[in-house]
């Protein structure tokens, strides 16, 4: 039986014992039994409350005042009884009018009691409305809240019960959270103190626990608020300190949790090596505690302790402490324990370094965790189902894999009726895992099946993760069908309906791109119409769309459609409309992409208007005659031509076929024209270079930059800065180095913020060649921070060309670093640079990273390290010494051997003191 089940059929046992109690004692009518009767309506009404039957509860106890009002005088301690447990059934219920109706016919009718009993339960009632009254209420209600709080203390703070001892205290803390919540900091705090400092050491356990856990929820407040070290911390230190080796149950809980909320907040400020001492304090004092709540923080503290080794790179020491930690607190009941046992044992399943070492620790957690009905455990449980599937997978168990990843959605997906979002998402990803591993199996249908299953009845209402698993099978089970483009369309029209818009920008953007690809698919089919109706639902679609990646789709989809209706079916009056369209609606996106889009939809529409001038007769405004696609060829070979003359060094004769293009249409306004004219001056500059004629190169390069500087097309962009970068070399062979630098401010200036790979590399170029111009006149601040602004931008790039550059700026800076006497900076760079680029295959890193691993240990060297000087030359030799040149690689060894010889001699020194010593 669960412990659901379990606690259910506890409270209905009650039930029935106290009715039969109950009905005998009503029926007999003696007052010398009314005790016992009243007793009985009581338990009724607590097991009552446990099925959540919180009405008849309220029945319970209108029945119980209804008959202690009928009796004798003498029945006031079971009547404050009643109408408190009245007051507590309304709260259950969500009703506050009726709650704080019940307490304040408490304190109407026995605010004057004198019997020590009856005055807890109307000081219980009091506080009891002052808390729903200041927690539903606003500020005003907040203040008369307060003020209650401070009458229940004045008016019982010289009771004697421990109950009512506890009450008081309760108010006190009452009040200073309101006066919190009014934006009282400093009387709130000074509350707070108060508090402790009056009833830290009370007598009475309940009352001293009470505030030991307030003076704990001070310190997490502090800690939420950033105050976690200097004051958070040591606010626990004392709450430790205070209740260190006290044997009451109340307080071993509360030196628990502060111990362990210590550890949580050590780690949560980096301090790692004192929070696992404060985990190991909390071991030391509680692990074999089987209270509850004392049990429950010391295993959090050792789940904690295995975080805190990983922080701390001591991966070897957490298996032992993880069985320690499933050992001592695995058969454990408590539901919180029961989760954190659950993850505990699970995640040991996904640390394990060896797939076949996964599937004993799954056996293990579904031996223990199988059949829990505990939402939390049952996550972890499908979590351990992936995990056990993944590990299948991983030894080529695929058959079984695939079931395993089924049975997880066989067992949590929505079709059993679950309801849990976590448990949904991870059924949805055990079924894509099963038909990932059925589709590489060749078991399309079956695989399509388990895609049906993840994305069935998932809606614009499921999570996020949900909705991305779900567009994602339906993906998959088109890919899979393979259908012609035409018979998609039915698909595509419930995917786009369901998620089409999204709130999601990425799940819209693989919905339109979906359907690009189809529109795209059915234009290659030569299915035309099909094709434009396609591009209309997409635009259909996106008309409000923002998204910047979204809206490039779009952009794309309408110069594709308008390309169709003037080339493809001859209909150039609509494509003029398109064309249209793309210029009004993205003229004002800056991106170099929609830039480059925007430069063809231009060139274009000037082809329509050509077209309809020659059509109609009529002038629509065609800038320029019509470019026949021949002369078009002819023009792109010459200069390809040319290019490839240049290229085998003969670069005069290459010269003579650009300016061949460049005489006949260097003045041409139509938009491919100026794109060819750009590509062949860009050809005469580099070739120009090749011969030395540096003056030439400059008049070429901002001829170049004087006619395409402002187009729009990225690739003549990506043409001008070449250009420029010639320039630049240019002016460096002639020493006009304040040239130099001006055009390396001008590169930066203008593509610094691009996130076209081959402008970002001109950028990078320049940074680089702008530092090193400085660090060669002398300028090494200025030159540092030119190899910093590169290094920022481009410190963590991909592009290997990208990576080449920070390297190169790197072992500059640490050059320089090195010549202004930082040696220990210098060093610094040279072992990030080592990090960073020491696993790259590309030759040219490669070549940087053994560089500067020899100037790494000669710094060391010169800061007097010789440990970390010798291992690093052994290092580099052991790591680069097949991949150095010979000279190189003689070098170090040379640099090697006395440094061993001396290492020994030391150790041998250091072994005879030893033996003297």
């Amino acid at each position: 039986m669960s412990t659901t089940n379990a606690a259910e059929a506890a409270a209905l046992a009650r039930i029935a014992e106290a009715e039969q109690v109950i009905d005998r004692l009503h029926a007999a009518n003696d007052p010398l039994l009314e005790e016992h009767l009243y007793e009985a309506w009581l338990r009724k009404g607590e097991a009552l409350a446990q099925l959540g039957r919180h009405a008849e509860r309220v029945e319970i106890c209108d029945a119980l005042i209804a008959h202690a009002d009928a009796a004798p005088a003498g029945r006031a301690l079971w009547i404050v009884q009643a109408f408190n447990a009245k007051g507590l059934a309304w709260r259950a219920i969500g009703k506050a009018k009726p709650e704080i109706e019940a307490y304040e016919e408490v304190e109407r009718r026995f605010a004057d009691a004198t019997t020590p009993e009856v005055r807890t339960w109307v000081a219980h009632a009091a506080f009891q409305r002052a808390v729903v009254a200041g927690s539903l209420g606003g500020a005003f209600a907040k203040v008369d809240m307060v003020r209650n709080c401070e009458d229940i203390v004045s008016h019982y703070a010289n009771d004697a019960p421990e109950a009512t001892r506890e009450i008081v205290a309760r108010a006190r803390i009452w009040r200073a959270e309101l006066l919190a919540d009014l934006d009282y900091p400093a009387s709130s705090r000074e509350a707070f103190d108060g508090i402790w400092q009056d009833l830290a050491y009370a007598p009475e356990p309940s009352v001293a626990a009470r505030v030991g856990h307030a003076r704990i929820n001070q310190a997490m407040g502090l800690a939420e608020a950033g105050r976690r070290v200097e004051e958070a911390i040591p606010m626990l230190d004392e709450v430790l300190a205070a209740y260190a080796g006290d044997p009451r149950e109340a307080l071993r809980e509360v030196h628990a949790r502060a111990g362990f909320l210590r550890a949580d907040m050590l780690d949560d400020a980096g301090e790692y090596a004192l929070a696992l001492a404060a985990c190991d304090d909390v071991l030391a004092a509680h692990l074999a505690d089987e209270l509850p709540g004392v049990a429950l923080r010391a295993c959090r503290a050792m789940a904690l302790k295995t975080h805190v080794l990983f922080r701390l790179e001591r991966d070897d020491e957490v298996p032992a402490v993880r069985s320690a930690l499933i050992a001592r607190f695995g058969h454990h009941t408590g539901a919180e324990i029961e989760e954190l046992m659950a993850e505990v044992m699970c995640r040991t399943a996904y640390d394990a370094e060896e797939p076949e070492d996964v599937l004993p620790v799954c056996d293990a957690f579904d031996a223990r965790f199988g059949n829990s009905t505990l939402v939390p455990v049952r996550r972890w449980v499908a979590r351990a189902g992936m995990a056990r599937g993944q590990a299948l997978r991983d030894i080529g168990r695929s058959e079984d894999a695939a079931a395993t990843f089924a049975a997880v959605h066989a067992r949590f997906g929505r079709h059993t009726g679950e309801t849990d979002a976590a448990l949904l998402l991870t059924a949805a990803r055990g079924a894509m895992a099963g038909a990932s591993v059925l589709r590489g199996a060749g078991r399309n249908d079956e695989a399509i099946a388990l895609y049906e299953a993840a994305a069935s009845g998932v809606d614009a209402g499921a999570s996020q993760a949900l909705r991305e698993e779900a567009v994602h099978a339906r993906l998959q089970i088109m890919a899979l069908r393979n259908e012609p483009a035409a018979v998609q369309a039915p698909m595509l029209n419930a995917l786009a309906a369901d998620f089409g818009r999204d709130a999601v920008p990425e799940l819209r953007r693989q919905v339109v791109d979906a359907l690009y690809s189809h529109a795209h698919e059915l234009r290659e089919a030569e299915a035309f119409e099909e094709a434009i109706a396609a591009y209309d639902r997409l635009l259909a679609l996106t008309a409000d769309e923002s998204d910047a990646q979204v809206l490039q789709i779009v952009a794309s989809a309408l110069l594709n459609k308008g390309y169709l209706l003037l080339k493809l079916v001859d209909r150039p009056a609509e494509a003029l409309v398109v064309y249209d369209e793309i210029v009004a609606r993205f003229r004002n996106i800056t991106s170099e992409s929609m830039r480059d889009t925007l430069s063809k939809a231009a060139a274009s529409r000037q082809t329509c208007l050509v077209t309809l001038d020659k059509l109609s007769g009529a002038d629509f405004g065609g800038d320029f005659p019509d470019l026949p696609v021949d002369k078009l060829d002819e023009i792109r070979a010459t200069i390809t031509r040319g290019y490839e003359l240049g290229e085998a060094g003969k670069q005069r004769e290459g010269i003579a076929l650009t300016d061949q293009v460049l005489a006949e249409h260097i003045e041409a306004s139509h938009p491919e024209l100026r794109n060819q004219c750009s590509r062949a001056l860009t050809n005469k500059t580099y070739m120009l270079q090749q011969l030395g004629q540096l003056e030439r190169v400059i008049a070429c390069a901002e001829e170049m930059d004087t006619r395409y500087g402002e187009e729009l097309s990225m690739s003549i962009q990506e043409r001008v800065a070449l250009c420029l970068g010639y320039k630049s070399a240019a002016l460096d062979k002639l020493g006009r180095h304040e040239e130099e630098q001006a055009v390396y401010s001008d590169i930066i200036a203008r593509w610094a913020s691009s996130d076209v790979i081959d402008l970002r590399r001109r950028v990078a170029r320049a940074f680089y060649c702008q530092g090193l111009t400085h660090k060669q006149a002398g300028d090494t601040e200025a030159a540092l921070e030119s190899y910093a602004r590169l290094l920022g931008r481009d410190g963590h790039a991909k592009d290997v060309t990208l990576q080449l550059w920070v390297a190169k700026a790197m072992i500059d800076q640490a050059s320089v670093l090195g010549q202004q006497g930082d040696q220990a900076g210098r060093a610094e760079v040279y072992k990030t640079l080592i990090d960073r680029f020491g696993s790259s295959t590309d030759a040219q890193l490669r070549e940087r990273v053994i560089n500067a691993s020899e100037r790494l240990a000669e710094a060391y060297g010169k800061l007097g390290q010789h440990e970390q000087e010798y291992t690093t030359i052994r290092d580099t030799l052991r790591r680069f010494g097949t991949q150095m040149p010979e000279a190189q690689k003689a070098r170090l060894s040379h640099r090697l051997g006395p440094m061993t010889l001396g290492r020994f001699a030391r150790k041998l020194i250091e072994r005879v003191k030893g033996i003297k010593n």
